[in-house]
């Protein structure tokens, strides 16, 4: 039940930005309609997945709680829990300059932090394809159980990573070892789809050390990650755990535990060898 009603949400998303797309030009996708919650400005497309949504869930009769970018924090009936951990759009800009590479996802916790979360559901909307997981059911796309890399050589790998770094030449400093190690890499513009993809064995391992993702970019695929077998780290090589608040600000290593820790390593001796 949990994983149709999650899955029902990002097909209300998707039905409701192909909907505008007929009726509308993809420019006005990216208009500024307010400044949401997370303190991002919200465009249209965020607006519209993220109000059909809630839509959704209130006619399905969900009671609990919504944590969304762009809506905050809310309380639909008198609990807490279940917890929805809500991105309406990840890949906004993707979205808006035409690139197919953008997703929705969802994620349902029984409690207030990330390892809380016990399903989930990312889709890619364009292609439709839907990446999803229930705690200790394995993960999916489209019905097909997917696995992470077991074991990847960083000289043959293919690994995601952010580069948006925000004028911070520091983090792009720190994982400069990493670039020269690899064989390719791909800066997506969404964190979920990057995570997804490492759970399906598409991308090797998945790095953003900029501490400037949050729970709802990747409470979904955390989850889809874990159950594909991969590891989840922090920055300091730990399981990745946090609060679900938009507060909240993380980095995160993704992929087999040999990739991790190769990865962390040469960051750990870049930094020692600098200072």
């Amino acid at each position: 039940m949990s994983l149709n009603l999650l899955k029902g949400i990002c097909e209300s998303a998707f039905s409701a930005i192909s909907g505008f797309c007929l009726r509308a030009p993809l420019s006005s996708l990216g208009e500024v309609v307010r400044r949401g919650a997370s303190g991002d400005l919200t465009k249209r497309i965020d607006k519209l997945a993220e109000d059909a949504s809630v839509s959704y869930l209130l006619s399905a009769g969900f009671g609990g709680s919504i944590l969304s970018e762009e809506l905050g924090l809310k309380r639909i009936g008198s609990s807490d829990y279940p917890l929805l951990v809500l991105d309406p759009v990840d890949g906004t800009t993707n979205a808006t300059r035409g690139i197919p590479l953008y997703s929705i996802s969802a994620a349902l916790a029984h409690g207030p932090r990330l390892s809380d979360v016990d399903c989930a559901v990312v889709m890619e909307i364009p292609s439709r394809r839907i990446f999803y997981a229930a705690k200790g059911g394995g993960a999916f796309l489209d019905g097909a159980p997917i696995r992470a890399n077991a074991s990847v050589e960083l000289h043959d790998s293919l690994a995601g990573i952010d580069f948006n770094v925000l004028g911070n030449r520091e983090k792009v400093y720190e994982v400069l070892p990493v670039l020269l190690s690899v064989k390719h890499t791909r800066n997506l513009g969404s964190a979920a789809l990057g995570l997804c993809y490492t759970a399906c064995g598409a991308l090797d391992f998945y790095l953003d050390n900029r501490r400037l993702l949050r729970v709802t970019d990747i409470a979904a695929s955390a989850l889809i990650l874990r159950e594909a077998g991969a590891r989840v780290l922090d920055l300091e090589g730990n399981d990745l755990d946090c609060p679900l608040d938009l507060a909240e600000r993380v980095g995160l290593f993704a992929g087999c535990e040999k990739a991790c820790r190769e990865v962390i390593s040469l960051i750990r001796r870049n930094a020692f060898a600098k200072s």
